[in-house]
């Protein structure tokens, strides 16, 4: 058995796109993943918890994906750091440094960090589990 992790913020194209890791499309579409296999994936994130595929029709209505978790982390934890900087840039003449949740949400170095767990080979996986804050 192996156990490899895989951790990043950021890629070549900026901040990753959580869509890629739960799975909120249309998995036939995508050739190169097995839909079988990927009946054993275990996601967790903030807001929901442990989730597995078998959970797709109890999901909770506060986020029901990466991306509306982490939109609605940073939101919660960040928004009001994000209107005190602003209104300091605005009275020191800086109103074009003014930034959104969204825009630190986006930017490859305060971007959310995913980690994911694959437990086993390529031969033999036993889970995969995808870690959101």
């Amino acid at each position: 058995m192996k156990l490899t992790r895989h951790n990043g913020r950021a890629g070549k194209n900026g901040a990753y796109n959580p869509k890629h890791n739960d799975r909120s499309f249309n998995i036939n579409n995508s050739e190169h993943i097995d839909e079988e296999r990927a009946k054993g994936n275990i996601y967790w994130d903030c807001f929901n918890g442990y989730r597995t595929f078998y959970d797709k029709g109890n999901e909770c209505e506060l986020a029901n994906t990466f991306e509306e978790a982490e939109e609605l982390y940073y939101s919660i934890h960040y928004k009001g750091f994000i209107e005190g900087q602003n209104e300091r840039n605005i009275k020191n003449r800086h109103p074009e440094r003014n930034c959104t949740t969204s825009d630190i949400l986006k930017h490859k170095k305060t971007c959310p960090e995913e980690t994911i767990y694959q437990i086993g080979t390529l031969e033999i996986t036993f889970h995969q589990i995808y870690y959101y804050r």
